[in-house]
């Protein structure tokens, strides 16, 4: 949606461009549609920036719209069979990531997760930390979430009485790893990560938790 605000032409196939808002219906369409899928849809423009040789953020204006990226990442075979393994012994999961809404609940119906309980990082802005104490338990999803939201979850969910593990493997997981009361990262994480956690997976499997 970004990708919208800063062009204002879309290249065309054929190499020539038109105005972007011929084509911006078509490409919010198709770019919903695809996330739908549970396809992560990134947008790629450019812009000639001639002989410039210092870029900020302020060059970030009047690019030409060339295309989307579509990068599939399946669920792993089993995982809603070790979901509701987990859901047996007391666990219960939720879904917290950066995702696109609809990739995030494409995803969580994969795996027998309530897709249609799901909040979003804008949700959780306009939300009071109090707000946020009464409806976390209920909330099995929350999308397009910002890094500096994830460790506010995680108290919230702490607040409302639960134990909580995250698991997380990016840099900006760290915040969130170390406000867990356990914090689990896996071998291929980066160093961050897994400095802040407590328990690091040698195994690329859920599994290992239900034992």
């Amino acid at each position: 949606e970004q990708i919208l605000v800063v062009c204002t032409r879309a290249e065309l196939p054929d190499g020539t461009t038109v105005p972007l808002e011929e084509r911006s219906e078509q490409i919010r369409q198709q770019f919903e549609e695809l996330n739908r899928q549970g396809l992560r849809t990134l947008g790629l423009a450019h812009r000639d920036m001639g002989t410039t040789l210092h870029i900020d953020k302020g060059h970030e204006s009047d690019m030409t719209f060339l295309g989307l990226l579509v990068f599939a990442d399946p669920v792993r075979p089993g995982m809603a069979g070790t979901i509701a393994s987990l859901r047996q012994l007391g666990v219960s999961l939720k879904i917290i990531t950066g995702d696109h809404r609809l990739v995030a609940a494409h995803v969580s119906r994969q795996v027998g997760m309530d897709h249609q309980r799901l909040l979003t990082g804008q949700d959780l802005r306009l939300m009071t930390d109090d707000a946020l104490l009464h409806r976390v338990n209920d909330i099995d999803v929350f999308a397009e979430v910002e890094p500096n939201q994830k460790d506010r979850l995680i108290l919230a969910l702490k607040r409302s009485g639960n134990v909580v593990g995250y698991i997380g493997d990016g840099i900006n997981d760290a915040p969130a790893l170390k406000a867990a009361d356990v914090g689990i990262s896996v071998d291929s994480a980066v160093d961050i990560a897994k400095e802040s956690s407590d328990i690091i997976l040698l195994e690329n499997s859920l599994l290992v938790l239900e034992q």
